[in-house]
């Protein structure tokens, strides 16, 4: 799996935090694609869950995004900011809600996300 692959390359040297030009981070693949397992390694490895690319976007707010509950939680019991908004002022919650994933709206709701805050654009 993944995973494997993943500590395969850290136990040979390579880089597993470092950013592409975007600033995305192994650890933003990992949640965009739902491995649990890899965001919590890389977590464990050091990797910034805090770190935000280019548009804002944090790890759990693209496992927001895509409606990964299980790595939302994840991020969230890790110390994630669960109301870190991108350049457009959208948060984990919002871009849960506006992509119909209830289950991370509920989670993110009751861990305490403000459900009144809108985006820049209102």
């Amino acid at each position: 799996g993944h995973l494997e692959v993943v500590k395969f390359l850290a136990d040979r040297g390579a880089d597993i935090i470092v950013a592409n030009n975007d600033r995305k981070k192994p650890v933003f693949s990992a949640a965009f694609n739902s491995h649990l397992e890899v965001v919590k390694f890389l977590a464990d490895k050091g990797a910034n869950i805090m770190v935000a690319d280019n548009y804002g976007w944090t790890p759990l707010f693209i496992a927001a995004l895509k409606g990964h509950p299980e790595v939302v939680k994840l991020l969230a019991a890790e110390g994630a900011d669960i109301m870190a908004a991108d350049k457009d002022g959208w948060t984990p919650l919002f871009a849960a809600a506006i992509n119909g994933h209830l289950e991370v709206v509920k989670f993110l709701a009751d861990k305490g996300a403000d459900i009144t805050v809108a985006s820049n654009n209102g």
